[in-house]
């Protein structure tokens, strides 16, 4: 058992998560799963002083709201690395404990909140907003995500960010996979970034029920239309989609053909790339800022 003066201060671990994700992030020497790797270790000594101390609820709010922002942006941007290099699987279980650790605390504070006259900031409130609609997106198509979002303070399920992450979850609830797809790149970077995650199995799910739609022979769907519902940059993807899931282009490659028989229901849903709209979003952002939520 680690002895109390072994043990940092708050604002000792504030400046160490900050320093992480300030400084450490930019480096470019090493390539950015080796980087993930040396920060995520430090973020989790972080984390682990944060139970053995037992900060309350707004200690920890501070400190696990930057981890879960880089877990989320981490998660995105080593999707394409093979195994050896980044394992999404622990990365999904982290980033999940990290979610769930940071709502109990807001639930926390909203009880707490007939009994004290601290009033959050707008500042908080944004970033709980933020957060929220973060856990909604990364859980997208799950029940308990969902019936959170129905349970929450007026305030968040009416800030613009958090109604339309709740709007595409209850698209996807309802089976309604345009309006799903419509909404993502409304979302601002590691919204838009997290929700891309999931972009493969929707793009699979929407084939997939085109195969039923237009089971005919004679019946055939415009690419560009394709192209432009899916998400997909370049007609190269959609043959990509075509070739993996056995769907038939015309001769002219202008459109696709469906039949219900011929799809490759046994196929694998194709791994995660860097979307085109997603990185433009990223692009555009000091990653700092936004990681330690100063800007969102």
């Amino acid at each position: 058992m680690p002895q109390a003066k072994d043990m940092r201060t708050e604002q000792s671990l504030t400046k160490t998560v900050e320093y992480l994700l300030k400084d450490i992030i930019l480096d470019t020497r090493k390539p950015y799963n080796v980087v993930y790797d040396f920060i995520f270790d430090r973020l989790r000594a972080v984390r682990r002083e944060i139970v053995i101390q037992m900060f309350d609820a707004r200690q920890t709010i501070r400190l696990l709201e930057p981890i879960v922002m880089f877990l989320a942006y981490s998660r995105y941007r080593l999707s394409v690395e093979s195994i050896e290099k980044f394992d999404p699987k622990i990365c999904n279980q982290h980033l999940q404990e990290c979610l769930t650790g940071v709502l109990c605390c807001y639930e926390e504070l909203d009880r707490q909140s007939s009994t004290t006259t601290e009033e959050p900031t707008l500042r908080q409130l944004e970033r709980r907003c933020y957060i929220e609609g973060l856990y909604q997106m990364f859980n997208l198509g799950s029940p308990e995500s969902f019936v959170r979002a129905l349970t929450l303070p007026d305030y968040v399920r009416q800030d613009a960010t958090f109604r339309l992450c709740f709007g595409i979850c209850l698209s996807y609830q309802q089976g309604n996979l345009y309006r799903v797809l419509m909404g993502l790149p409304q979302l601002p970077h590691i919204l838009c970034a997290v929700a891309s995650i999931k972009l493969q199995g929707i793009r699979r799910s929407l084939l997939q029920i085109f195969t039923h739609a237009y089971n005919n022979k004679q019946l055939t769907v415009p690419a560009p239309y394709l192209l432009r519902l899916l998400l997909i940059d370049s007609p190269a993807g959609l043959q990509e989609q075509c070739r993996h899931y056995n769907l038939a282009l015309t001769p002219d490659r202008k459109s696709v053909l469906f039949n219900k028989t011929d799809f490759r229901q046994s196929a694998e849903t194709l791994s995660c790339r860097h979307e085109p709209f997603v990185e433009s979003k990223l692009a555009r952002i000091y990653l700092p800022e936004v990681l330690l939520l100063k800007k969102i």
